[in-house]
């Protein structure tokens, strides 16, 4: 007499079989649904659906993170919640980038600051790290650069990938926070800036979308007129329209009470361009 059938086995590894099968499908299917459901939410609210989605943490180490409260206000002013994000991608940074110095050795110090400066700019972003560059060149002083036959204290090169500081005025940057000068926000908004022109994900697009409406109000002639008199902006804002963006957010984060009170549509724009929400994250009024 033959055996009955295992009909509970066979069952089972069917439904495993059809799991395996479709579950590929069903994860393309969902990563395409949310794509299109965050682009529809982002173009309406001008934000994107999820910023911190991380579940695990790097950590950094004590030394680390009293360099940071030593340096940035941004980040002794974040939620004790969100203090553990800004770390995490402080430390994702340091990983995904190479740091090389040239007649000057790399310190804690350098690693920390100019990652924490990225991560200030970008800290709004669910993508925050940036493609176009994977290296970052650290030089004690003004330097000479072959590739553009000048002297700079800094540049980003997108052809080497890379992002070049001259630490004195990097360091000057930071130290000195009501200059709006800030070579490190100033590079890398650059970086940020190009990044967002050739990128579909929806932190380049909400960049590149809020900054195409900023420009259209700059382009008001009275509005134009009235930024041009202030003197608010330094000259160099008007060099292109590259610059002026790196000068805008420069002066975003070292005068934002004074760039609100003179210029808030411009200002209102420059916020979402980089979801900063201070109400959310951070302790205190921005």
């Amino acid at each position: 007499m033959n055996p009955p059938p295992v009909e509970h086995e066979l069952f089972l590894a069917d439904y495993i079989a059809m799991f395996v099968v479709v579950a590929p499908f069903a994860a393309i299917f969902f990563v395409f649904a949310f794509y299109v459901i965050e682009i529809i939410y982002l173009r309406n609210y001008k934000k994107p659906l999820l910023v911190f989605a991380n579940i695990q943490f790097k950590n950094l180490t004590e030394s680390q993170k009293h360099i940071l409260a030593a340096n940035f206000n941004f980040y002794n002013n974040l939620k004790p919640k969100y203090k553990r994000y800004f770390e995490h991608r402080v430390s994702m940074f340091i990983s995904n980038y190479e740091f090389l110095g040239r007649d000057i050795s790399v310190t804690e110090e350098m690693k920390i600051t100019i990652s924490a400066t990225y991560v200030m700019l970008t800290f709004g972003m669910r993508d925050y790290l940036n493609p176009l560059f994977k290296t970052i060149l650290i030089f004690p002083d003004i330097y000479y650069s072959s590739q553009t036959d000048n002297y700079h204290k800094g540049e980003f090169n997108p052809r080497l990938k890379n992002i070049v500081f001259s630490w004195k005025h990097f360091k000057e940057g930071i130290d000195i926070t009501n200059d709006n000068l800030n070579l490190g926000l100033h590079e890398f908004t650059h970086a940020f800036h190009i990044q967002s022109l050739k990128s579909e994900k929806a932190t380049f697009v909400l960049f590149n979308e809020s900054l195409q409406s900023l420009f259209k109000i700059v382009s008001n002639p009275q509005m134009k007129q009235k930024l041009i008199e202030s003197g608010f902006l330094r000259d160099y804002a008007y060099e292109n329209q590259f610059e002026f963006v790196a000068v805008l957010l420069e002066y975003f984060f070292e005068s934002p009470q004074e760039f609100k009170t003179k210029f808030p549509s411009i200002f209102l724009r420059v916020k979402h361009m980089i979801n900063f929400n201070e109400k959310y994250f951070i302790t205190s009024e921005f």
